[in-house]
Order: C-alpha cells, then structure tokens, then sequence
C-alpha cells in the first residue's frame, strides 16, 4: 500500500519565486533550473510584467512529500 502520509523535510531546492512590491507571495518547487526557467517565461508573458516579478532561486526551505509530489511549505532562507 502507498504511504500518503506526507514527508516533511529542510532541504536545497529551487523555488520559482512570485515577487509583489519587493515581497515573496508564492513559491513553487522545481525539479530543476531549467524546468524552473521555461515555468517563469510561460508565466512572464502570461502576466503583467510591471505589477509582479518571478524569479528562480534555488533556497533552503522546508518541503513535503505528499501523494507522490514535492512542494514547499515555508522558504527558510
């Protein structure tokens, strides 16, 4: 049987980073930095540009394994 209780752990990742007035307000887990740099083209032009910032950062943060996926839960630095 799959274990669906979820896996918490701090380690290095990259994050693709959604940035309002200097601030993070959402982050997202990428496997890697490619894969991290084709999401923030696709979401640079889907977005205005002047209101918001995305950027790709690769952080220590607190992550979780859950259902089979990886996602951040709080970016520790």
């Amino acid at each position: 049987s799959l274990n669906l209780l979820g896996i918490k752990m701090i380690e290095t990742v990259v994050a693709l980073l959604l940035i309002l007035n200097g601030n993070v307000i959402e982050h997202t887990y990428k496997e890697n930095l490619s894969s991290c740099l084709k999401s923030k083209r696709i979401a640079s032009r889907e977005i205005n540009p002047d209101s918001v910032v995305f950027s790709c950062k690769i952080v220590k943060a607190k992550t979780e394994i859950y259902m089979g996926g990886k996602k951040i839960l709080k970016i520790v630095k």
